[in-house]
């Protein structure tokens, strides 16, 4: 029996494009992929990561679950482990800058490929990227796992257009308004107030400072109002 996925990978799972090949990059412990394969969302998975030992525990998993047959592992920086087109990959795990410069430095080996991706920190930068490599955003969904919200996002090919707003705070989550986004959104303007907080105590701002907390000032007004209003 393949073990639970957390609420975070499961939504990554439902994000999936199904096609013939996936890859995961950064697979680590290759839970994601698993499930993937085992539901035959894709035929094929392609696992990288950039650490040899973490595609070891990927590939004890995979043996584990019985789909060695099905599963290419490599070990590889990036995108740079895909030699060949994929119907959908995923980036889970890692940091916004990160995730950003691998779209960035990969883009020519993405193809046409559905992208799944979520980002712990600096989400702003993926966001950007996505929209600099010409993918948009299709969908944006939050999820609570471990007690911490998450933000998981679908991207297809496409130019979009992201105000500086839409880029800091995403584009289309509080379209819905449910607990999620609500616990979501009241977490986000308890951090921007924390930070502008901080922005405002630092004394006689420079340029820059003062230009990040009228981002922030915003983004709280915008918060605050969604929060204030109705279903």
């Amino acid at each position: 029996m393949s073990p639970a996925l957390d609420s975070r990978l499961a939504l990554a799972a439902s994000l999936y494009e199904p096609c013939d090949t996936g890859a995961d990059i950064g697979t680590d412990h290759g839970l994601l992929p698993c499930r993937l394969l085992r539901e035959n969302i894709c035929r094929r998975m392609v696992l990288t990561d950039i650490s040899p030992k973490a595609l070891a525990h990927a590939r004890a998993q995979v043996e584990k679950q019985g789909l060695t047959d099905r599963v290419e592992f490599r070990c590889a920086d990036g995108l740079e482990g895909l030699t060949a087109p994929v119907g959908c990959l995923s980036i889970t795990g890692m940091g916004g800058k990160t995730v950003a410069e691998m779209l960035i430095r990969g883009r020519d080996r993405l193809e046409d490929a559905v992208l799944v991706l979520s980002c712990h920190t600096e989400q702003e930068a993926a966001r950007r990227a996505v929209a600099e490599i010409g993918w948009h955003l299709a969908r944006e969904e939050v999820c609570l796992s471990g007690g911490r919200y998450y933000l998981l996002w679908r991207a297809e090919k496409g130019q979009q257009a992201l105000s500086p707003r839409d880029a800091r705070l995403g584009p289309l989550w509080h379209e819905k308004k449910n607990e999620l986004t609500i616990g979501y959104a009241q977490r986000r303007l308890w951090v921007l107030r924390r930070k502008a907080q901080g922005l405002k105590s630092a004394g006689a701002p420079a340029q820059e400072d003062q230009r990040l907390l009228k981002d922030t000032e915003e983004d709280i007004a915008f918060l605050t109002a969604w929060l204030e209003e109705g279903p």
